[in-house]
């Protein structure tokens, strides 16, 4: 039988969190329309044998899905070559499904035919359980289908363009043959940039899904793993440089692609120039992307000028990753 939403969730050295991560999809009634493919990333503790119990209690619904270390994006290659669902998803090893609402996320992506299925997460504070809900905007549609050209480039729609919120539609994931970047951490936002720069459908759900788990330490967010994992961060945002100038992609894709373009750029001159550290070796890596832009893409260069600059007065009055985060929510 098809399954309704194939998950697959990348895990690599997740023990301390896996347990709970797979308890969330079976701690209600079994749904067997549910399909959770545990992609076992060539872990070196007991994350793979935490998944053999968890395929052996509920062989309807886990699978394990052994490899070889690739990273996160090969892992989710892996998914998606196993995926059996109409739609798939991505939930990371150290983040959970919302136990209550699988049925009606099921429910939901049964009745849609749309290449993208958008739902909401709760981002979780692991030490204190603090929780925030993101929610959709109140003039956004829900359950039905809707143009994608028609909102991709609401800014307030942005943030919901991520793995932790997306449903895709398999065959279409398939057809536009999206491969991710391997031994390479970010390619969450290689996967969000490509898929959607196809997509001619959305469907918006207001319904809760993922819980993602925020203030790990060692999460690939945190700005000290930004700055660590330069090259990788460099290696995406070089991906979807290359990405913006070649793909085919009509007037309303393209401008969507080069909005999320310049917004990985942005990123990168903040990894170097307020992130890091070390101030000099920060400086010296920001002025040699900086230089890198002007040379091979100088129109996002120039598109992505002012923010250099910005980033540039912030690293020289010492701000780090914390004044920034402060300066963000007052300016919010």
């Amino acid at each position: 039988m098809e399954k309704t939403l194939s998950i697959a969730v990348p895990s690599y050295n997740v023990e301390r969190y896996l347990a709970d991560s797979l308890a969330s999809y079976c701690a209600g009634e079994i749904d067997d329309r549910l399909e959770v493919l545990i992609v076992n990333d060539g872990s070196t503790d007991s994350t793979p044998a935490i998944a053999r119990e968890f395929v052996r209690l509920c062989p309807t619904i886990f699978k394990l899905v052994n490899k070889e270390n690739g990273g996160h994006g090969s892992a989710i290659n892996a998914g998606i070559r196993e995926a059996s669902g109409a739609y798939f998803r991505i939930i990371d090893g150290d983040d959970r499904i919302c136990t209550i609402n699988i049925p009606q996320l099921l429910d939901a992506l049964d009745a849609a035919t749309d290449d993208l299925v958008i739902d909401v997460k709760r981002d979780i504070v692991m030490d204190t359980g603090e929780s925030r809900l993101l929610h959709l905007p109140d003039d956004i549609a829900r359950e039905q289908t809707t143009p994608f050209e028609s909102v991709c480039m609401r800014a307030d729609i942005e943030k919901f363009f991520m793995i932790h919120t997306t449903n895709v539609r398999t065959a279409f994931l398939r057809e536009h043959d999206v491969k991710l970047l391997e031994h390479t951490f970010y390619v969450d936002y290689e996967f969000i940039v490509k898929i959607a720069s196809h997509a001619q459908t959305i469907r918006f759900l207001d319904l809760e899904a993922c819980n993602y788990f925020t203030g790990n330490a060692e999460q690939s967010v945190a700005p000290a793993n930004y700055v660590r994992r330069w090259a990788d961060h460099t290696r995406v945002t070089e991906e979807l440089l290359a990405y913006a100038q070649t793909a085919d992609l009509d007037p309303v894709r393209k401008q969507f692609v080069d909005e999320r373009v310049r917004l990985i750029v942005n990123t990168h001159y903040n990894i170097a120039l307020i992130f890091d550290d070390d101030r000099a070796r920060g400086l010296e890596r920001g002025r040699a992307f900086h230089a890198f832009l002007k040379e091979r893409y100088p129109i996002v260069a120039a598109a992505t000028e002012k923010r250099y600059r910005q980033a540039l007065v912030l690293h020289y009055l010492g701000f780090d990753a914390g004044r920034l985060d402060r300066l963000m929510r007052r300016g919010s």
